[in-house]
């Protein structure tokens, strides 16, 4: 079954990046970050108020809002999805640095120098929490050490695809619609440096713990 996902991964990546991956490669972080999460993504196939992304086919709609999307893959890992367009409009610094004391942690920038973020992964328990923001979205995933590649592609492929509608997102602040503008809340500061890291992952695991409803249980692309 892993072997058939992994698959399924490449052929998708074939027609989001026009560029040959072998299983091999993406056993590699960096690989996957400079070339799909780096790259252009041109696909969409999910719309919302004032920004559109893709949503593969690995990847099935567990519950979705405006601004928050939960997704699952096949191995039960959620993708916890928010998107600041708030920050995006006001065009927020990368404040991010890297923690030498996570098992994983790097700044991205994109080739072209106009998108940013991060990666950061941090083992807690026998699990490791996944925290990536780039372009102003970002996805959380609390997952098995044997999923964090498959994870880190899936992410990969969602945020770089992410694209907004700028006329859209001005309408919805001049409306008052993003009222949430003066909130603290910092994309580019990760959940450990602002609460009890333990006491969230048990949060996390019970507030996204979502069971699919029928109008999830079907194929993303053909919605």
């Amino acid at each position: 079954m892993k072997k058939k996902f992994i698959l399924l991964i490449i052929f998708t990546m074939l027609f989001t990046t026009g560029c040959s991956i072998s299983i091999a490669k993406l056993e590699d972080k960096e690989y996957i970050i400079n070339n799909i999460l780096l790259e252009n993504n041109n696909l969409n196939n999910t719309g919302y108020k004032g920004y559109e992304l893709y949503i593969p086919n690995t990847l099935k709609l567990i519950n979705k809002s405006e601004y928050n999307t939960i997704l699952k893959d096949e191995y039960n890992n959620d993708y916890y999805i928010y998107v600041d367009a708030v920050s995006y409009l006001n065009k927020a610094e990368n404040t991010y640095e890297e923690n030498k004391n996570s098992y994983y942690s790097k700044k991205v920038t994109s080739k072209n120098g106009k998108k940013d973020g991060y990666i950061e992964i941090n083992k807690i328990s026998e699990k490791y929490f996944v925290e990536a923001v780039y372009n102003y979205g970002k996805i959380e995933v609390y997952t098995d050490k044997k999923y964090l590649n498959t994870v880190l592609v899936n992410i990969s492929q969602v945020l770089s695809s992410l694209k907004y509608k700028n006329k859209v997102l001005e309408a919805l602040v001049g409306d008052n619609v993003l009222n949430y503008k003066e909130e603290s809340f910092n994309i580019f500061t990760t959940k450990k440096n602002t609460t009890n890291y333990l006491d969230y992952i048990k949060k996390y695991d019970q507030e996204y713990d979502v069971k699919p409803t029928d109008d999830s249980k079907f194929d993303i692309n053909n919605d």
